[in-house]
């Protein structure tokens, strides 16, 4: 069987409901159960590279059961994460416009090196370089080389063999400090009594995965500033934000919405008794439903190191 999501053969294993299988990049196996109802239904077409990309990089859950959002069908696999399409390419965390692309495939040749200045052989047309950047082929990832040395960023030379200029190595580090490139996590959700069991509990998720959360009222907001300016620059020095929709505060649609117009990559939940009266647009979107604080960090900490970390 050719697996929709990669393009390539897999041996499997079918039951009642779904097909089973394992997919491998670069040592990281996950295991695929494929809805049986979806699987000749789901058409990534050019955009297998992205699954190929979150798989090598460790972003895509050990076991996962895969079905469209128009599917009805119940995730009854012990363990596994439910991945919806084709929502997972709004939620997922990977380079998605062209100057992330350079900016991801930059930062990944600097940290090939140990010393400044030092010469970095990389294949182009290794699988290791351009399916772990998120290149359709071998040739676009050479295109984006070449847009780093007409940045000024590295010399390429004979062969293979590149160098990071000194115009590189201080881009690097703005990079680095960029929001999405830092361990911030900005959370949005209602903030009232009944929710500070909840607030805990997604920080202690937070510490667990590495990660330091930005709330805004536990910010210090200097005087000149608005709290809503305060939100936006939160925001935009995250890696990833935390959106809980229990309670329906307006302003998490908001902020969610606003973290998601720059690229930011959103993890969604939702206590179990509020789920039910969420807004329509959210509820095709993959949410962790919890019911206890327990509960909420488990499921927050395996989310984070499946798609973030």
């Amino acid at each position: 069987m050719t697996c929709p999501l990669t393009g390539i053969q897999v041996d499997y294993q079918r039951s009642s409901n779904y097909f089973d299988y394992d997919l491998q990049f670069f040592g990281n196996s996950v295991t695929i159960f494929l809805c049986d109802h979806c699987h000749n239904k789901i058409s990534l077409k050019d955009k297998n590279h992205i699954i190929k990309g979150l798989i090598a990089n460790n972003k895509w859950p050990k076991r996962s059961f895969v079905k469209l959002n128009s599917c009805n069908a119940t995730n009854t696999i012990n363990d596994s994460e439910e991945i919806v399409f084709p929502d997972i390419f709004i939620t997922a965390d990977y380079p998605k416009t062209p100057k992330e692309k350079m900016d991801n495939l930059f930062l990944s040749l600097f940290n090939l090196q140990t010393v400044d200045g030092q010469g970095i052989d990389v294949d182009y047309k290794s699988e290791n370089i351009w399916i772990k950047n998120y290149f359709k082929t071998p040739e676009e990832c050479r295109f984006y080389l070449i847009g780093l040395k007409e940045r000024g960023w590295i010399i390429l030379g004979n062969g293979f063999s590149l160098q990071i200029t000194h115009l590189g190595l201080n881009m690097a580090l703005e990079l680095q400090e960029d929001g999405k490139n830092s361990n911030n996590c900005f959370i949005a959700m209602a903030f009232n009594n009944d929710t500070k069991p909840y607030r805990a509990a997604i920080k202690e998720a937070l510490s667990n995965t590495g990660f330091k959360a930005i709330i805004i009222d536990e910010e210090n907001i200097d005087s000149d500033k608005t709290i809503p300016d305060a939100i936006f620059a939160g925001i935009k020095k995250s890696k990833f934000c935390i959106a809980d929709f229990s309670f329906h505060n307006n302003g998490v649609y908001f902020e969610s919405g606003f973290a998601l117009g720059f690229g930011i990559p959103v993890i969604y939940t939702c206590n179990t008794s509020h789920s039910k009266d969420a807004h329509f647009d959210i509820k095709q979107l993959q949410q962790i439903r919890y019911s206890s604080p327990e509960e909420l960090t488990k499921m927050l900490t395996d989310k984070i190191e499946a798609w973030i970390q």
